[in-house]
């Protein structure tokens, strides 16, 4: 081993574990400062998180290809778009799509609500989508209120679902950010 390495790592261990107490002190304290200042200890909780799972039979008409290439741009759309959208993401589940979408709270499932309704910025992709899959059923899981449970009434009838709805309050649980 070259001189200058070896004499860098002796004195990284001195350092650390050589006759100087402060100076290992404050680089413990400082590695401790660091890993809270980056929340590595921090659980983050997000208390009202609401997720839909959402039922979806692919239409015959579509390839895997062509219902792997929409997927992945819709669910792209999301992300750029619904900044409190936690999460979005297809499942293949015994010849049924399982779309599951993760929101911060019933006040970002409304934006969805309101983007995929006439007018919204993800209207024409959700008119898109109705042509790649027929939606059977939508389970809202979470905390939220009559104001998800009504919104989203008028929203299926003002984008013409006929899939049905069900709603499952939370009684007790978490949900935790892996950040």
């Amino acid at each position: 081993m070259p001189y200058g390495i070896l004499k860098k790592e002796n004195n990284m261990r001195n350092l650390l574990f050589g006759r100087s107490g402060h100076s290992r002190i404050l680089i413990i304290i400082g590695c401790v400062l660091f890993m809270n200042g980056c929340g590595y200890n921090d659980k983050i909780y997000i208390p009202n998180e609401v997720t839909v799972f959402v039922e979806l039979r692919a239409n015959e008409s579509k390839s895997v290809e062509e219902i792997k290439e929409f997927v992945t741009r819709y669910q792209e759309f999301v992300d750029s778009t619904e900044s409190n959208s936690l999460g979005w993401s297809y499942h293949q589940s015994e010849g049924k799509i399982i779309l599951i979408e993760r929101y911060e709270n019933e006040d970002a499932n409304i934006i969805t609500a309101e983007n995929i309704s006439p007018g919204g910025q993800r209207y024409e992709l959700m008119q898109e989508q109705l042509e790649y899959f027929t939606v059977e059923k939508v389970s809202v899981f979470g905390a939220f209120t009559d104001k998800l449970i009504d919104f989203n009434t008028v929203t299926a009838e003002r984008v013409g679902l006929t899939a049905i709805f069900e709603y499952n309050p939370l009684i007790s649980g978490y949900s935790r950010s892996s950040r």
